[in-house]
């Protein structure tokens, strides 16, 4: 397969270093180290129940989105992953859609194999990577949509959007966010756009239980969105059934899960804290402040891929490379927040080798 500009592989990285997956750190995977509790008991309910077809209409699905986020059912779609439902999307919005780089990159090769035109503006790197209104408002006519990550990937930064909704929706263009960090966050009400979903049709929201949840595998994404035309053009579109039975039966446990929610909150302001405290401390580095679960970091005098390869033969770490980011370049590295124990062998591999 080609490389499609995702993050570290680490079987492909074994497979060339002759070292077992098993023994490996992988930093460059930014999702919740820790599971919810009774997975096994939810994982053979969802095998009793693969004898027969999900029910098509995913209504209890639904239903259980609904009544985690507080919102209408008939504004969510759930999907195979929120990849799903960026390339449905993709294929029922206008022709001219504009992506805020950098940022994961399936945002604009889904965009491009729909045939959109693309518009790539950016966060401001001389500022921390702010969010620069001026600019998009300069380009406004230059597209019918705008993309953006929120909480950012890879930067980590979260945004107060209320100024670009306004911008937008004065415009009558689609804002289009990517909230799979946002559970993340320590104060999510604040920056989340859900609560607006009701009175803005021109806002389209992302979802998965992929990060927060710690469960890529299973699969499960939502868009989320009150543009009735909008949503029944991408169910025109979208291949029935394309979301499995344990995912279906998942979600009648995991967003009720109100204590699993609560402490992997509580111990990710925790230890995103420790982590930039004590990366802040390593020489020859910048480290970026981060609302989320992972962390940006420029080298100063060490490539991306040098130190990704240090780190991997000499702690059997693996980080992510961020250098292929849109805007970024080969000093660029990407390390997630995960388990103490695992934060604390990545911040004294790299104090070996960056601390001198």
């Amino acid at each position: 397969m080609n490389n499609l500009g995702h993050g570290a592989n680490v079987e492909d990285m074994c497979r060339n270093y002759n070292k077992d997956p098993k023994d490996i750190i992988d930093f460059s995977s930014n999702i919740n180290p820790y599971l919810i509790d009774n997975l096994d008991k939810y994982l053979l309910e969802g095998l009793k129940e693969c004898v027969k077809y999900p029910d098509i209409e995913y209504t209890r699905l639904k239903k259980n989105i609904s009544d985690y986020l507080g919102i209408d059912s008939s504004f969510i779609i759930p999907g195979n992953g929120a990849t799903e439902i960026i390339y449905l999307l993709m294929k029922s919005i206008g022709k001219r859609i504009a992506i805020l780089n950098p940022t994961f990159s399936e945002y604009e090769r889904s965009a491009k194999l729909s045939n959109l035109d693309v518009l790539n503006l950016y966060l401001n790197k001389d500022k921390n990577f702010d969010l620069d209104i001026e600019n998009i408002e300069s380009n406004i006519s230059k597209f019918d949509s705008l993309f953006i990550c929120n909480p950012s990937n890879p930067i980590g930064k979260v945004y107060k959007l209320e100024q670009l909704l306004k911008v937008l929706s004065d415009n009558n263009k689609l804002l289009i966010i990517d909230e799979t960090f946002m559970e993340f966050v320590e104060d999510e009400e604040r920056y989340s756009l859900v609560k607006y979903i009701k009175d803005y049709p021109n806002i389209f929201i992302i979802k998965a239980v992929t990060k927060f949840f710690g469960m890529p595998g299973i699969r499960l994404g939502y868009g989320i969105c009150s543009n009735k035309d909008l949503l029944q053009k991408i169910y025109e579109i979208k291949e029935p059934w394309s979301i499995n039975t344990f995912a279906d039966i998942f979600s009648n446990y995991i967003f009720k899960e109100e204590k699993y929610i609560k402490n992997s909150k509580k111990f990710f302001v925790k230890e995103r804290k420790f982590m930039l405290e004590n990366l802040a401390r390593i020489k020859n580095i910048k480290v970026y402040d981060t609302n989320t679960n992972f962390i940006l970091i420029k080298l100063k005098n060490k490539k991306a891929n040098e130190l990704r390869q240090e780190l991997f033969l000499k702690g059997d770490i693996l980080i992510r490379d961020a250098s292929n980011f849109k805007n970024l370049d080969e000093s660029y590295i990407r390390v997630a927040v995960k388990t103490h124990e695992e934060n604390l062998k990545l911040l004294n591999q790299i104090n070996k080798i960056l601390g001198e």
